[in-house]
């Protein structure tokens, strides 16, 4: 040991300060604080960023359901055409109590199910046609025997004047003419039939229904078999309009309707 150094000074120099050692210690304490402090405050602001952002993004605009596009492409002569790929031409399918009217993919059904009464379902275009050809496919789903369907030609804006062509319940055809007495009271007369035909197909089976208006001239087809002509020179022009008619003791009347085309004439 060096001359003139006690035991005491020696392990005075080799220990540390305590007070030097406790400012160590808490200048310590103090950065890790600050840092913690700070990285706090960085992922506050990072957060308000991010909700900044997603508070500001708009949300998308649904895109709209497209439109019922009618795709069937008429035959070059047609004037009127309808395969009811879909109600693109608009077909009014309001149903009340006891009238149905449906437009699915392929037909148009009618069911009435009110007794002696006759649900028109006239052509959305609501055009009038005077020299011309209609045919219209048809299935009768269910019919009894005075219950009728088939199609009111050359009628007047209330059908009160009109042709009208009859497939009845009982496996019969008709033509009638339909107009106002006197006293304004509805009135039918037969201009040929009821009466039976080989030609007509029978309940739930298509039938293809189609007549030529020629001037006074009417031509009935079955299945494009001519089955009837007549001659009346009262109507020479009107609408087009399909039925279904509830007979006095019917339960109900159902008929589907495939295609609707309406021909004019080509003049000679």
């Amino acid at each position: 040991m060096p001359e003139g150094k006690t035991q005491e000074d020696e392990t005075q120099t080799l220990q540390p300060k305590k007070g030097t050692y406790i400012i160590f210690i808490a200048t310590l304490i103090i950065v890790l604080l600050i840092l913690s402090v700070s990285s706090l405050f960085f992922i506050q602001i990072s957060k308000g960023k991010d909700s900044q952002l997603t508070t500001s993004t708009e949300t998308p605009t649904p895109t709209p359901t497209p439109t019922a596009i009618y795709l069937e492409t008429p035959p070059p002569q047609a004037v009127f055409y309808e395969t009811f790929k879909n109600n693109a031409l608009g077909w009014s399918i309001s149903s009340t109590a006891g009238y149905y009217r449906t437009v699915k993919p392929g037909k148009l059904t009618l069911t009435n199910t009110n007794q002696g009464t006759t649900l028109i379902e006239s052509l959305p275009t609501n055009s009038i046609y005077d020299n011309f050809k209609v045919s219209v496919d048809l299935t009768v789903i269910k019919a009894s025997g005075k219950d009728s369907i088939g199609i009111y030609i050359r009628g007047d804006s209330n059908l009160e004047h009109d042709y009208r062509i009859d497939l009845n319940g009982d496996g019969t055809f008709d033509i009638a003419k339909e107009y106002l007495d006197s006293r304004n009271n509805p009135q039918s007369i037969f201009l040929d039939g009821p009466r039976n035909s080989s030609a007509l197909n029978p309940p739930g089976s298509q039938n293809t229904l189609m007549v030529i208006m020629n001037d006074s001239q009417l031509q009935l087809f079955l299945n494009t078999v001519k089955v009837s002509t007549v001659i009346d020179t009262d109507y020479m022009t009107g609408q087009v309009a399909l039925f279904a008619h509830a007979g006095e003791d019917s339960q109900d009347v159902t008929v589907s309707f495939s295609r609707v085309e309406i021909d004019k004439l080509q003049e000679k």
